[in-house]
């Protein structure tokens, strides 16, 4: 239910039943070799294919969420309580709205997101640099450290040195898996397209950009260009402003192509939040692998407890890139 409320799951290639130990993306890449036919020729100079792949990789994640019927006294399903009942009025609504909350959470954490699991404890004799990671406090919560600390700043003496990162550390998200690609040196040439800074008067020039500069194989396979929100109101605006005489209500609505090139659909990425970062591949190419963790009969499982009952989400989630052949992003982050 959380995986089908969540807007990139329309965006990308969604494997429901991920492996724990990786899940292979195999890829065959076959060399060319047609040639007028020749009765004398029984093999061919060139090689037949070559073998590749990439792994996408898993990571648990959990969501403890407690019902205390007491809380519900003041609400405005009180008068549905009975005094020390231990069932939640209006449960399937209230699961809903978990289930929605937790569907945004990863939703709109899962670009950015950084893979930090294993971040080590707190010390105190530790000085931290900002994007340093670290587990604190009685519920082991993970921190991101935001401005460099002195020995001894922790969250509860210095909270404004840093940040409360448990949901944007389960796993590493497209944005992350692509600047790292880029320092690696494994997205370059054409595929790393220089744009510069998106404006209202260039995104939609800069969108154009990116198609001009595939080969044309690459052009011909067709697929989509996912903006931001930010960056795809900047492409209205500069579409506004060129096509004046054609305005009407309907701009900015409905399926968009790049002009001159119907196969690629400018997409709208909800959940790239505020990026500058175009990205041109085929639909498919971004991959998002869950599953349950642990066994089916004891995910979710309600324990009672004094007051009343807690419960345990438990899965796995993971992002990845299959091709990145076919991958064109721009130089922006």
């Amino acid at each position: 239910q959380a995986l089908n409320s969540m807007d990139f799951v329309n965006d990308v290639r969604v494997i429901r039943n991920a492996s724990l130990n990786g899940t292979g993306m195999q890829k065959m890449t076959v060399a060319k070799g047609i040639r007028p036919l020749n009765l004398n020729v029984t093999g061919r100079s060139e090689n037949q294919r070559a073998y590749s792949g990439r792994k996408l990789l898993v990571y648990p994640g959990m969501k403890i969420i407690s019902m205390i019927p007491e809380e519900y006294y003041q609400t405005f399903m009180s008068d549905m309580v009975v005094p020390g009942a231990k069932q939640v009025p209006f449960a399937m609504w209230v699961w809903e709205q978990e289930m929605a909350k937790l569907a945004s959470e990863i939703n709109d954490g899962i670009y950015l997101s950084d893979y930090k699991g294993n971040a080590a404890a707190y010390s105190a004799a530790t000085v931290y640099n900002p994007g340093d990671y670290m587990y604190y406090g009685t519920f082991q919560d993970i921190y991101k450290c935001v401005t460099l600390t002195t020995a001894g700043q922790n969250p509860d003496t210095h909270a404004a040195k840093w940040v409360l990162a448990n949901d944007l550390v389960i796993s590493a998200g497209w944005g992350t898996i692509i600047a790292s690609e880029i320092t690696a040196g494994n997205i370059a040439g054409a595929n790393l397209v220089v744009t510069g800074a998106l404006s209202s008067s260039n995104c939609m020039d800069k969108v154009e950009l990116m198609v001009n500069n595939m080969s044309v194989a690459h052009r011909n396979l067709g697929g989509q260009i996912l903006l931001s929100p930010v960056s795809y109101k900047k492409y209205i605006d500069q579409e506004k402003a060129t096509f004046t005489a054609a305005l009407d209500q309907r701009m900015g609505e409905g399926r968009k192509t790049v002009y001159g090139y119907p196969k690629w659909e400018i997409k709208q990425a909800t959940w790239m939040g505020s990026s500058s970062r175009l990205i041109a591949t085929q639909k498919n190419n971004l991959v998002f692998g869950t599953n349950v963790e642990s066994d089916m009969t004891k995910a979710a499982k309600t324990i009672e407890t004094l007051h009343g009952t807690d419960t345990v989400v438990k899965w796995v989630q993971g992002t990845e890139i299959a091709d990145l052949e076919t991958l064109y992003v721009n130089d922006q982050a």
